[in-house]
């Protein structure tokens, strides 16, 4: 439909300046949800174009399974040897990442990983609240991840006790593989986030695009976008008439008479005998 921007204007001698009316238009949230509801199937398009494209990203990539284990540290319980067990809790964690641990690992499971690699895929760090140094490790296999952490965890409670057995009994630090158990957890990819995360994602990206596209669209197409603009009321709108190709009308078929025939060629019978009568 043509809008006719017919108003009435109390001030003859007013000026309206439709670029700097347009530029002092604000966009109202109102009209943000008509545009992203007129828009939906540009919003939905945009989601799973992201959803698919994350999950075939991560579809090739090769699964990361993590186990955990827990080595209690214990020490006389007074205040002056919890402080101080609280200040070793670092150096103990650094202690676990040797490749010699990881050699003796090796030689008791028998894994066909180097001990470097093995090195590679292992962290230690420190629990100072419940006085814990966590060992995780990451493979590819779930099953070797937990009989890896597990040994890595025995093998070094088991040489530093034997390390702590010269010092004064108030002085040691005891490490104890708490009895728990550590199944592995897939930490990639987690296709179950990161493919509802990326078509959400889509959709925003998709929205804020839509937004910026119909907050730079100045064009007038309705009566109140007249109002809106030229701050004007309309009085009347001229609807925009659309010709139609006509379409020849057939000539209807005219039934078709017998030709008239002279006496003379009137087909006359003739008898069995082939004369006429």
């Amino acid at each position: 439909m043509c809008v006719a921007a017919v108003g009435y204007v109390a001030d003859p001698g007013r000026v309206v300046d439709v670029e700097a009316r347009a530029e002092a238009v604000e966009l109202t949230a109102l009209e943000a949800f008509r545009a992203l509801r007129d828009r939906w199937w540009i919003l939905v398009a945009a989601g799973l174009l992201a959803a698919g494209a994350a999950f075939l990203a991560t579809r090739p990539a090769e699964p990361r399974w993590r186990s955990s284990v827990l080595l209690q540290a214990t020490g006389r319980l007074d205040y002056g040897n919890f402080l101080a067990l609280e200040k070793e809790l670092r150096p103990l964690s650094e202690q676990v990442l040797q490749l010699d641990i990881m050699r003796d690992v090796d030689q008791s499971l028998h894994t066909d990983l180097a001990p470097e690699t093995m090195l590679d895929h292992t962290r230690a760090e420190p629990v100072v609240d419940s006085n814990q140094v966590r060992i995780d490790v990451d493979d590819s296999d779930p099953r070797r991840a937990e009989q890896i952490s597990l040994a890595i965890a025995d093998v070094y409670a088991q040489q530093h006790n034997a390390a702590e057995q010269g010092k004064l009994r108030e002085e040691r630090v005891i490490l104890s593989t708490l009895d728990r158990p550590n199944p592995a957890i897939l930490i990639w990819p987690q296709t179950n986030i990161i493919v509802p995360a990326a078509a959400v994602l889509g959709l925003l990206v998709a929205g804020l695009i839509v937004l910026v596209m119909v907050y730079l669209d100045d064009a007038i197409r309705t009566p109140a976008d007249v109002q809106r603009y030229l701050d004007l009321p309309v009085l009347g709108s001229v609807p925009r008439f659309r010709t139609r190709a006509r379409r020849p009308v057939a000539s209807a078929a005219r039934p078709t008479q017998p030709e008239a025939r002279s006496p003379t060629e009137m087909e006359v019978p003739t008898s069995a005998a082939g004369t006429r009568p």
